[in-house]
C-alpha cells in the first residue's frame, strides 16, 4: 500500500508544532518549503532535532542531539509510524543536525539569487542591458533602464524598462513590468496556454490591478489620509495585493498551476457589487487624486469576492460532517501543547484534513498555520473556527447540547486575540 506522504508529513509537522517547536520544512532536495505536505524533513534548531520521512523505505526517523529530552516526542512519532504501517528509527548524535541537502541549497544560493529562481525556472542571466530566465521552451526577456551590476544581489530584477515572453520566434510584451506576473504567464504558456486567452488575460488584468492598488496604498499612507472611517478600505486593498502576489506565485509553480487556474476562474466569476463606493469622500481632503479613483473597481471587486468567499465557506461548514475528526482530535491526549494557540492550531489543522470540501480545507489549513505562528485571527476566521468546532463536536439535532458546547467553545476561543 502506497504511503500518503502529504498526510503523514502534515501530521509530523502538526505534532512538532504542537510541542511548541519552531519548525522548518524541507523537501527531498533540501529546499525550504512553506507547505508541510511537501516536506520530507522537518528541522528544529532549538532543541536540535530532525524528523525524516522516507516513503521509499516506508520509514519515519528521528535524530536528536545528546542533550535533547526526547521520550515524549519519540513515543508520539513511533505511534504515528505504526498508524501508517511505517517503521521507526531513532538516533542520538553529538553534533548539530541539519537536513541532508540543506548545505547544498545554501551553497547554491551564492551562485543564484533565490528571489529570482522558482521551481522549473533557471537563474536570471544575460548582458548588462538584457536579462533572460528560461522555462523549457519559454523564455522571459527583461530589458533594463540602467546597466546591470552583477555584484549587486537581485540586480536583474530591478530597473526594468520592459518585459517580454518569448516562445520560439514569437515574442509578447507584458503590459506591466511585474516579474511575478511574467513568471505566471510563462508557466501558463509552457502549459499550453496563450497570452490572450482567458487565463492569460486575467494574469494581465491582475498585474494592472496590483500596480494600481500599490500606488493607492502608498499614496494614502504617504499623504496621511488613513483614518478610522477608511481603514477597512485600505485593509481590503492590502489583502488584495497579497492575494494577487500569492496567485502569481502559485500559477508559476508546476505543482500548483492547475489548481490555481480554477481559483483564477472563480476569482473572476464573482458578481460585482452594484452599490457605489464613495472612495473619494473617504480619502480626499482638499484635492482629488486619480490614484484613489483608479482603484474603485478593484475595491468593489475585492469586496464582492470577500462576500462570495465567506458565503461559500459558511455553506461548506453547514454541509460538513468532519467525518473521522474524532479520531484525529483524540491524538491531543498524547500531545503537550505549550500555548493555547498551538493547541487550537493543531485542532484546526486536523479539521482541515478531515474536511471533504477542498476550499474549506485549504482555508482551515491557512488558519492553522496562522495560529501556529502566534498570529491573531480576524473576526471571520474566529467565527469560522468556532462554527467548525461546534459542527465537528456536537450533533446538530440536540439544541440543548449544542448550546452547552457553544458556551464551552466560546470560553475556549476567548483566549485568542482577534482583529
Amino acid at each position: 500500500m502506497a504511503v500518503n506522504t502529504g498526510l503523514v508529513s502534515e501530521k509530523i509537522f502538526n505534532l512538532l508544532k504542537g510541542k511548541g517547536y519552531v519548525v522548518k520544512s524541507f523537501n527531498k532536495d533540501g529546499e525550504l518549503v512553506t507547505d508541510p505536505q511537501e516536506g520530507t524533513r522537518f528541522a528544529v534548531a532549538e532543541p536540535n532535532l530532525l524528523v525524516r520521512l522516507d516513503p521509499n523505505t516506508r520509514e519515519i526517523a528521528l535524530a536528536v542531539g545528546e542533550t535533547v529530552e526526547h521520550d515524549a516526542l519519540r513515543n508520539s512519532l513511533k505511534e504515528l509510524a505504526n498508524d501508517f504501517l511505517l517503521t521507526f528509527d531513532f538516533r542520538i548524535f553529538n553534533k548539530t543536525i541539519k537536513p541532508k541537502a540543506e548545505k547544498i541549497d545554501i551553497s547554491q544560493s551564492s551562485e543564484k539569487d533565490m528571489a529570482d529562481v522558482m521551481e522549473g525556472f533557471g537563474a536570471m542571466t544575460g548582458s548588462s542591458k538584457t536579462s533572460y530566465q528560461g522555462l523549457d521552451n519559454v523564455k522571459i526577456v527583461v530589458k533594463h533602464k540602467k546597466p546591470v551590476n552583477e555584484e549587486i544581489r537581485g540586480a536583474r530584477s530591478r530597473n526594468i524598462h520592459s518585459v517580454f515572453i518569448q516562445r520560439g520566434d514569437e515574442k509578447f510584451k507584458m503590459a506591466e513590468n511585474n516579474l511575478a506576473a511574467a513568471r505566471a504567464m510563462a508557466r501558463h504558456i509552457q502549459k499550453g496556454g496563450e497570452m490572450f486567452d482567458s487565463i492569460g488575460s486575467n494574469i494581465t488584468e491582475m498585474a494592472q490591478e496590483y500596480r494600481k492598488l500599490q500606488e493607492f496604498v502608498r499614496y494614502v499612507k504617504t499623504a496621511n489620509l488613513v483614518n478610522e472611517s477608511n481603514e477597512d478600505i485600505v485593509n481590503i486593498a492590502l489583502e488584495n495585493i497579497s492575494s494577487i502576489r500569492n496567485t502569481f506565485k502559485k500559477l508559476a509553480g508546476t505543482k500548483t498551476y492547475a489548481s490555481t487556474v480554477n481559483e483564477v476562474e472563480y476569482r473572476n466569476s464573482v458578481e460585482i457589487l452594484e452599490d457605489d463606493i464613495d472612495l473619494e469622500s473617504k480619502f480626499t481632503e482638499t484635492h482629488f487624486d486619480d490614484r484613489v479613483s483608479n482603484v474603485v473597481d478593484s475595491i468593489k471587486n475585492a469586496m464582492a469576492r470577500r462576500k462570495s468567499f465567506e458565503s461559500r465557506i459558511q455553506e461548506a461548514i453547514a454541509n460538513e460532517s468532519f467525518s473521522g475528526l474524532k479520531d484525529l482530535i483524540s491524538e491531543n491526549d498524547s500531545l503537550d501543547f505549550t500555548t493555547p494557540h498551538a493547541r487550537l492550531g493543531y485542532q484546526v489543522g486536523q479539521m482541515s484534513i478531515a474536511s471533504k470540501d477542498a476550499m474549506l480545507g485549504n482555508y482551515l489549513n491557512g488558519i492553522s498555520k496562522k495560529l501556529y505562528g502566534g498570529n491573531s485571527l480576524n473576526q471571520f476566521e474566529y467565527s469560522t473556527v468556532k462554527s467548525c468546532l461546534l459542527s465537528a463536536n456536537q450533533p446538530r439535532t440536540k439544541s440543548s447540547v449544542a448550546e452547552s458546547a457553544e458556551s464551552r467553545y466560546e470560553k475556549f476561543l476567548e483566549q485568542f486575540d482577534i482583529l
